[in-house]
C-alpha cells in the first residue's frame, strides 16, 4: 500500500503488547515473514503446524519456504489455546485470523486495517500506519541485515522486481551520507 510507513522497533513493541492474541498474531506474520495482508487472512493452522511455513505469492512472485521462529510458534499455540477457550473446534483447516461472525471465516481485510488504525490512535502513533506496515517493517529490517544486500533483501521480501522493492526500501533509507560529503 502506497504511502503506508515501517514501524520503529518501540512503535511494534507498544503495538504488540495492546493488541489481543488474535491480532497480535496478524501483525507477527507481517513480521516475521513479509506476508501481504491477503496471505495473512488465508492462513489455517496446517500452514504454520510443521517447523516452516510455505508461502505461496497471491502476486505472483517468488513463493519462499521459512523456519517458523519459536516466538511466533508460541503465540500460535496462545491462540489455539484462545479459541478453545471459547469453544472453537480448531481443526487444520481453521484459519488462523478467525472471524467472530460465522463459521471459519477470516477476518476482513478492512477490519484488519481498522483495527491497526484503531490501536495506533490509542498509542498515539501517527503518519500512515496500516497492515502494510508490517510487511514494510520486515522488508527495512531485512534489508538493514544483510548489510543493505538489495539482491538478498529481494528473496526474503517476494517482490517481483527491484523497483518495487526500491520502493520499500527508498521510503525507510536513512540519507544521512550527505552530511559526510565534503565538497
Amino acid at each position: 500500500m502506497k504511502g503506508c510507513r515501517p514501524l520503529s522497533r518501540g512503535e511494534i513493541k507498544k503495538i504488540i503488547e495492546k493488541l489481543n492474541i488474535r491480532d497480535k498474531l496478524l501483525c507477527l506474520s507481517g513480521l516475521y515473514f513479509g506476508l501481504r495482508i491477503s496471505e495473512i487472512l488465508q492462513l489455517k493452522f496446517r500452514d504454520i503446524s510443521s517447523e516452516y511455513i510455505s508461502i505461496k505469492s497471491k502476486k505472483n512472485s517468488e513463493n519462499v519456504t521459512f523456519q517458523i521462529p519459536l516466538n511466533y510458534r508460541l503465540a500460535v499455540k496462545a491462540l489455539e489455546g484462545s479459541y478453545k477457550r471459547a469453544g472453537v473446534i480448531v481443526t487444520p483447516d481453521t484459519y488462523l485470523i478467525l472471524s467472530r461472525e460465522g463459521e471459519n471465516r477470516p477476518i476482513h481485510k478492512g477490519h484488519a486495517c481498522k483495527l491497526i488504525k484503531k490501536v495506533c490512535k490509542e498509542l498515539g502513533i501517527e503518519g500512515k500506519v496500516n497492515t502494510h506496515s508490517f510487511r514494510k517493517s520486515f522488508v527495512t529490517e531485512i534489508y538493514r541485515q544483510t548489510g543493505k544486500d538489495i539482491a538478498e533483501t529481494k528473496k526474503y521480501s517476494r517482490h517481483k522486481n527491484l523497483s518495487n522493492l526500491d520502493y520499500y526500501i527508498g521510503t525507510s533509507t536513512n540519507l544521512d551520507l550527505i552530511e559526510k560529503l565534503d565538497w
